[in-house]
């Protein structure tokens, strides 16, 4: 039901699920079904962690098959404490349940959390994930709580599937240059504990699987991240795809307003960001604002819309250019953006128009872009309108300011 009717959210899981599948490029009708298939698995997800906050322990656990729970006894036996790196996958909340019956393998357990805004519905919440015995570490309160649950040799839960922010360390994730949180590897390097990741994958209606994995020692944030995605593709549609993983900033769609630039961690992203551009007409030094985000940002994927009169553009297999007819009924136009938004298995991110073309503008919205940026433009829908550049440096300072990082007390 949740599928047919909610658009807003059916869009925002085929946008996740396009990045996350874009190295193996599923067919349209595989990634429809992976949506509607993500749509089931969490409504059966959500109903399910219902009932199993009403069973008893052994009950659960007689629900679920464990895979290489050796990875947590191991550590926890030898009095090493365990990071355990998960994602919102599968029916997330039983693991607190299942503390009792993971006595054997270890010691003690908290995650650590996000506090919900709702107090009560935060209480509730603090209350079920504890009644059983675990710890819970709230993320506003510092880390030497959950540091030295590991140096005891418990186990620290940790969601690391979200944005991070501007408080992350930029790395790829599924292949996209994203902001990740670097806790796993920053705690596990203070306190020798051992990393391991963790899937919940639904078998069936109530049943579930439980999968750990090591981490090797030693790992820093972008192989803890890989490692993480492995987990997660144990199967894409058990992972709650609800939340905008990849959401771009609506004013400046290439900063992630991080102090570290992102220049160098592109490098190693092997799905772009994409954007869609026009050039203002008899302007080519435009053109440096095209090589200038290129410069910046070596994961872009830049497609230019060609009216026919086109200065040179550099060449660099990173800018596609598209036929693009100016004198079209702008009827039109939301077909021409759907066309090249589906050239590539990674989605569209946002909109250049730097010749200030509203009825593009206003395709880019239909489209669902988040950022619509222009020159010489004001009010709806843009994000962000700039006055046109007079020259070429002009030109690659307006790319500079779609990746700078405001500065604010923090930065």
């Amino acid at each position: 039901m949740a599928w047919a009717f909610s658009g807003k959210h059916r869009r925002l899981v085929t946008r996740n699920l396009r990045i996350a599948t874009a190295l193996t490029a599923p067919s349209p009708a595989e990634l429809r079904r992976m949506v509607r298939r993500t749509f089931l698995n969490s409504g059966n997800n959500l109903l399910s962690s219902l009932r199993a906050a009403l069973m008893t322990p052994e009950d659960l656990r007689a629900a679920i098959d464990f895979e290489g729970i050796e990875h947590l006894r191991t550590p926890t036996g030898n009095g090493r404490g365990v990071a355990m790196v998960w994602s919102h996958m599968g029916n997330w909340e039983m693991l607190a349940q299942l503390v009792p019956e993971l006595g054997d393998y270890v010691n003690r357990i908290g995650p650590i959390y996000r506090p919900l805004e709702n107090p009560l519905l935060d209480r509730l919440t603090v209350e079920r994930r504890t009644q059983q015995g675990a710890m819970v570490f709230n993320k506003h309160d510092g880390f030497n709580g959950p540091a030295g649950l590991l140096r005891s040799g418990g186990v620290v839960s940790i969601m690391t599937d979200q944005r991070a922010g501007g408080h992350g360390e930029l790395c790829p994730f599924f292949g996209r240059l994203s902001s990740c949180t670097p806790l796993p590897a920053l705690l596990a390097r203070r306190t020798r504990a051992a990393i391991v990741t963790l899937s919940i994958t639904s078998l069936q209606p109530g049943r579930w699987r439980l999968r750990v994995r090591p981490v090797p020692d030693g790992a820093r944030t972008p192989e803890v991240l890989h490692h993480l995605e492995t987990a997660m593709r144990d199967e894409l549609t058990d992972v709650f795809w609800f939340h905008d993983r990849w959401r771009i900033d609506r004013t400046r769609p290439l900063s992630f307003y991080t102090k570290d630039s992102p220049t160098e961690p592109a490098r190693l992203a092997t799905v772009p960001t994409r954007l869609i551009a026009t050039l203002p007409p008899g302007n080519p030094d435009s053109v440096e604002t095209l090589r200038r985000i290129l410069e910046i940002r070596p994961d872009a994927r830049i497609d230019v819309l060609d009216p026919g009169d086109l200065p040179t553009l550099p060449d660099d297999e990173r800018i596609v250019a598209t036929p693009w007819d100016r004198e079209a009924p702008p009827e039109h136009l939301d077909g021409l953006l759907k066309r090249i938004d589906e050239s590539h298995p990674a989605p569209l991110d946002f909109a250049l128009l730097l010749d200030g073309n509203a009825d593009l503008a206003k395709a880019s919205k239909a489209l669902g872009l988040r950022s619509i940026i222009g020159c010489h433009v004001t009010g709806k829908p843009w994000t962000r309108a700039f006055p046109t550049p007079h020259d070429a440096a002009g030109w690659r300072e307006l790319a500079e300011a779609l990746a700078v990082t405001p500065i604010t007390k923090d930065t």
